[in-house]
Parts: C-alpha cells; structure tokens; sequence
C-alpha cells in the first residue's frame, strides 16, 4: 500500500467520525435537560448506567477519528500554500476535542457513580455543564468549518460552492453558543442543539466524501539516488 493510499484513506477518516457519532447518540439516548428535577436526571445517569458507559466509548472512538481527519485536513492545506489555516485548523480542533473530551467525563462519571450518590445539587450542576460544556465547544468548531471552508475555497481544491455551503455550516454551528435559555427551543438541550449538530455532521461528511475523491489513488513511488561508482 502506497502512501496516498493512507493519505486518501485518512480523509475519510470524517466520515467514519460521523457514522460512530450517529451509533452512539442513538444508543445515549435523549440527554435530560438543563431545567429537569434532578430525580429524572438520576435516573437517566444511573438508571441507563450501561447505555450511558457504552455511548462513551463510542464517542471516544469517534473522536479519534476526528482527530486523525483534522490531521488530514491540515496536511492538505499545507500542501496548498495555507499554513496559517491548517495551523488554525489544528487548533480549534484541539480546543474542540477537549472540550468535548471534559463534558463526556462529567456524563462518564454521572453514570458510572455519582448520580447514584443521590446529591441532588450536584446531579443537577454536573448536568448543567455537560450542557454548556457542549454550548461552549460550538465556538472552536465553527471557527473550524470556517476556516477549512475559506483555505479549500481560496486554494480552489474544491468548488466554490462549498465555500458557501461551509460558511453557512459555520454560522449554524456558532448560533449554538448563544443557547442560554433556562428552557425551550434556545436553551443548551433545546431543539436548536439538533440544527447544530446536523450542521456539524453534514459539513464533515460532505467535506470528508469531496477530498477522499479528490485525493489521487496511487503516488509515484520516490526515486532512488543512484550510488556513486568508487573512482
């Protein structure tokens, strides 16, 4: 297997981060919301301790994934002259993934003990930044798509039509870090999370499928410096 063949490979690396997403939100399940008692937030924690657990394990998984895709992404736009992009790229995928990596601990350690302690005050504060952890990490992410959507818009490696689908992504993703509401459609666990999260998830998977196709199959294997004959 050739180098490119890893390289192509890597790119779609995205679209293996959306499917895993997909597989462990579903087994989540709906996650209580920032204005429920703290008896029904127990109850999801250490009543679904098993399906909580599972979920995170699939979501680490998938985020390594995103990882290894965000690597790819910026190895493209290095090649393409746009350093300080790919540069910016990494990092906002960085402070994403901790972010998320921090709120999916707090969720980890609900199920796995602290909602069976039973303190109702603490149940319902680390609920709430489980919440607002994810509220938070929408600003690194959209800074994200925005950035890889300008770098492989301006380099022309994709169309331009993808720039705008890209920047739209974006403002979707960034109008998740304005849900402050207690309760209803604009709070952290509202219904706008889910336009956010569909927007996220669209974006990568179309980003992922465009530079996997785009991506030469094979790479000239590098030549050999011939050996000087001894004089």
């Amino acid at each position: 297997m050739t180098s490119m063949n890893w390289e192509r490979y890597s790119r779609a690396t995205g679209i293996g981060f959306v499917v895993l997403f997909i597989v462990a939100f579903i087994i989540y399940g709906s996650p209580p919301k920032v204005s429920d008692p703290a008896n029904e937030i127990a109850s999801f924690y250490d009543g679904d301790r098993g399906r909580v657990l599972t979920a995170m394990i699939i979501f680490g998984i998938a985020f390594l994934m995103l990882v290894w895709f965000i690597g790819a992404i910026a190895n493209v736009l290095r090649e393409a002259g746009e350093n300080r992009l790919a540069a910016t790229t990494i990092a906002m995928g960085a402070v994403f993934v901790g972010v998320q990596a921090v709120t999916g601990a707090i969720a980890g350690g609900l199920a796995l003990n602290i909602a069976s302690a039973g303190d109702a005050g603490v149940i319902q504060g680390l609920n709430t930044l489980v919440a607002t952890g994810d509220v938070i990490s929408s600003y690194p992410l959209a800074g994200l798509i925005a950035a890889v959507s300008i770098a492989l818009w301006r380099s022309q490696i994709l169309a331009s039509w993808y720039g705008y689908l890209g920047l739209l992504a974006a403002v979707l993703v960034v109008l998740h870090g304005t849900n402050w509401a207690t309760s209803g459609f604009w709070a952290p666990t509202g219904g706008y999370l889910f336009v956010a999260t569909i927007a996220g998830l669209g974006w990568t998977t179309i980003t992922s499928g465009l530079l996997y196709v785009s991506a030469p199959v094979t790479e000239p294997m590098p030549e050999r410096a011939m050996a000087t004959p001894a004089s």
